[in-house]
């Protein structure tokens, strides 16, 4: 029974080493094929760039089985913590639980299928007989076989990452930044001043100190009115991946882009839509859904299907990569201010759009 034991303690420390390392090599892909933007620190490139050699260190660490007993404290310790985030992924209804890079799977899976069967393993078939420290140490051999190389290899993955970082624009995909979108007024030309010239016709007279007399002076004027120049302001340069875009160059567009597995959207989109259903269609602006691929399989769309606000699609030719929501103010088609990851209350916008 004791030879059993150890057998499963190895066998799932080895399960569980693997799971780490493969998460951690698909973590190192998404990294390095596209960009990752998000405000939390927690879903941010910098902390994968850090949580990445933690969980290849730890992997590695259980798969030679050095220190066997702090090995399995760690392991219990960062699955539980594993669990904890995914069960928040499962909570908020997130598609993916973000813990293999761009390979997507659903976080109820995770959380049943590996997250708590490991734990439960670990717990279960913990090593026995096995001393936190040493001694007895292990022999040099082993013990610097495994760290020399392990040691190499972790500052080797940060500097692939940091200095391999990917472009925000290519074929495949594009970052917005909706601050860019939004640009300064033009200055208007005002109109040249033509100024009389009393003293070119010495028939008129000229005007000095010591004349007394009154002398009309005749102002000369421009054959032609001179027009100032006007500079159109350019219009949201989104608008031609939209399939609606010939429905938001006229008049005040209040548009939310949103991504059906967010939870931000999910709380914002019921009260714009609910702001629509009050205001109707005549009070001169319109609330705009745009969905953003990927697209929730039929039925899962998160916006009324009854809305009275306009709704679109962005096109899938590329992956966009932003944080949602996004809620542009558009006046004619130019865009006027932006707000990106919690959607503003409706006096911020009118203040936005109408405030000095």
């Amino acid at each position: 029974m004791k030879n059993f034991r150890k057998k499963a303690n190895i066998a799932i420390m080895v399960v569980a080493g693997m799971i780490l390392i493969v998460a951690a090599v698909l973590k190192i892909h998404q990294l390095l094929a596209e960009p990752i933007i998000s405000k939390t620190f927690w879903e941010s490139w910098f902390f994968f760039v850090m949580q990445i050699p933690l969980e290849i260190g730890l992997g590695i660490w259980l798969l030679c089985g050095l220190f066997r007993k702090a090995g399995w404290l760690l392991a219990v310790s960062g699955y539980t913590v594993f669990i904890a985030a995914t069960a928040h992924k499962v909570l908020i209804g997130a598609a993916s639980c973000g813990c293999f890079g761009t390979v997507e799977v659903n976080p109820w899976i995770t959380l049943f299928a590996i997250d708590v069967p490991v734990v439960i393993g670990l717990l279960v078939f913990r090593p026995v007989g096995c001393k936190l420290l040493p001694p007895p140490w292990p022999s040099a051999k082993h013990f610097f076989g495994v760290a020399i190389p392990t040691f190499i290899l972790l500052p080797a993955i940060v500097g692939l990452l940091v200095f391999n970082r990917p472009p925000d624009k290519t074929d495949k995909y594009e970052v917005l930044r909706p601050e860019q979108w939004i640009t300064e007024p033009q200055p208007v030309k005002s109109p040249s001043v033509i100024e009389p010239n009393i003293a070119e016709n010495s028939q008129q007279g000229v005007i000095t100190p010591n004349d007394t007399a009154a002398i009309e002076v005749i102002t000369p004027q421009p054959s032609s009115p001179i027009k100032p120049e006007v500079v159109e302001q350019p219009l949201w340069p989104m608008l031609e991946y939209i399939d609606i875009a010939d429905q938001l160059t006229d008049g005040i567009q209040i548009v939310l882009l949103y991504h059906y597995d967010c939870p931000n959207c999910q709380e914002a989109i019921p009260v714009y839509d609910q702001l629509a259903r009050d205001m109707g269609t005549d009070q001169g602006l319109r609330f705009v859904f745009i969905y953003v691929p990927p697209f929730a399989p039929d039925g899962h769309d998160i916006v009324p299907e009854d809305t009275p606000a306009l709704t679109g699609k962005m096109s899938d030719e590329k992956k966009w990569i932003f944080e949602t929501p996004l809620v542009v103010l558009l006046i004619d088609g130019v865009v006027v201010e932006t707000w990106q990851g919690d959607a503003p209350d409706f006096d911020t916008i009118m203040e936005a759009a109408f405030g000095e």
